[in-house]
């Protein structure tokens, strides 16, 4: 059973952006957290979803996946296999999905994602200071 976090933060302010990913499986645990070009909050969450996918596929741990995000419209949008504006990104998610037996996709509240948001505040504030 694999459990996935997945975060992604954008400062507006100062056009900078990341996203981050925790994947536990068993008692490992895999992060990344990444600088990336500052686009569109919503589209950064699912391009999250969709590196933590990759690595997950490139580690071959093929198993029950569970996915843990609080990107409503992220969560939202698996469920119904639809999104009004990040179809793309969408439709390459759920081509990944496929690889695994099964997969639950949780909406969580922020507190609940700590580690995940914590490499993306991390990171942004890294980027700050550069």
């Amino acid at each position: 059973m694999i459990k996935l976090y997945t975060d992604a933060g954008l400062n507006t302010n100062l056009n900078i952006a990341a996203i981050a990913y925790v994947i536990k499986n068993n008692d490992e645990t895999t992060t990344l957290v990444q600088q990336t070009k500052a686009v569109d909050n919503h589209y950064l969450e699912f391009l999250a979803l969709d590196k933590a996918l990759d690595k997950i596929i490139e580690m071959k741990m093929l198993d029950i996946l569970f996915i843990h995000s609080d990107s409503k419209i992220l969560t939202d949008s698996i469920g119904k296999k639809y999104s009004k504006s990040y179809q793309d990104i969408l439709d390459q998610i759920l081509k990944k999905l496929q690889y695994f037996p099964s997969y639950f996709v949780k909406h969580i509240a922020d507190k609940d994602n700590r580690q995940a948001h914590a490499l993306v505040h991390q990171e942004l504030l890294k980027i700050r200071r550069l």
